[in-house]
C-alpha cells in the first residue's frame, strides 16, 4: 500500500490514509491482509500503537483506512543519525515492549518489528505502526481467488518479515512455528542495534548467507 497525509474535514486534524495498491485487482490474499490489518488495529487500544479511525472503499473500487498521523521521524532515521545513550534507548525500548505485549495479549503477533516500523512522535514517545504482516493466533486461512477454495495466508517455505530482524523460525519459512517469541526475538535484535549501532551477526550479502547466519550464528 501507499500512505498519504491528509486533513480530516470534520476535525481539521492531520491523519494518515493507507490505500491498498491495485484496488480490486490486488487478489483475495492482498485484500484479506488489508482487511485483517483494519480488524487488528480496530481492536488494539494502546498509546504506543497507531490508532485506527475509519476504513472504506475508494470511488474506483480500491480500499483504504484512516489512522493517526504520527509526526516526527522513524526510529531507524534517528539511529542512522546518532547513537542512543543507554538510558534513552532503554526508555524507548520499554514503551515499545509494552505496546507489543498489549498486541500479544490480544493474540496478535506483529511479525515485522524493526526500527522503521516504530515512529517517534513530537513528544519523544515511540508508536508501533504497520501491522500489515501481523499474524493472529487463530488459523491464518482465507478464501481463495475463486471465492471457495481455502487458502493459507502464509504458505510453508514463504518468508514473511524483514530479514535483518527476522527470527530463526521466520528464516526457516515454517509459519506453524511462529508465535509471540518471534516478536520477542525481533525486539532483541532491535535492542542490540539500538545499544551498539550494529547487528548481532552479518545481515549483508546474499539471502542464503543471511538466512544461515540467522539460523546458526
Amino acid at each position: 500500500g501507499v500512505v498519504y497525509q491528509a486533513i480530516q474535514k470534520t476535525t481539521r486534524r492531520k491523519v494518515a490514509i493507507k490505500v491498498l495498491h491495485g484496488g480490486p485487482f490486488s487478489g483475495s490474499t492482498g485484500r484479506s491482509r488489508f482487511d485483517r490489518e483494519v480488524q487488528i488495529l480496530g481492536q488494539l487500544n494502546h498509546p504506543n500503537i497507531v490508532r485506527l479511525h475509519d476504513s472504506g472503499a475508494t470511488a474506483d473500487g480500491g480500499f483504504f483506512y484512516v489512522m493517526d498521523y504520527i509526526s516526527g521521524r522513524s526510529l531507524d532515521e534517528i539511529l542512522a543519525e546518532r547513537p542512543l545513550g543507554v538510558d534513552e534507548a532503554l526508555a524507548l525500548f520499554l514503551k515499545i515492549c509494552d505496546a507489543v505485549n498489549a498486541a500479544h495479549l490480544k493474540g496478535v503477533i506483529h511479525r515485522d518489528l524493526k526500527p522503521s516500523n516504530v515512529r517517534i512522535d513530537a513528544n519523544g514517545d515511540p508508536v508501533v505502526v504497520d501491522f500489515g504482516l501481523a499474524k493472529v493466533a487463530l488459523a491464518d486461512i482465507v478464501q481463495g481467488d475463486d471465492g471457495h477454495t481455502p487458502q493459507l495466508m502464509t504458505m510453508t517455505g514463504q518468508f514473511i518479515g524483514s530479514l535483518p530482524w527476522a527470527s530463526p523460525e521466520q528464516a526457516e519459512g515454517l509459519p506453524g512455528n511462529i508465535d509471540v517469541r518471534t516478536d520477542v526475538y525481533s525486539l532483541g535484535v532491535m535492542l542490540y542495534q539500538m545499544l551498539t549501532g550494529q547487528f548481532p551477526y552479518r545481515v549483508a550479502g546474499n539471502m542464503r548467507d543471511i538466512l544461515d547466519n540467522i539460523l546458526r550464528t
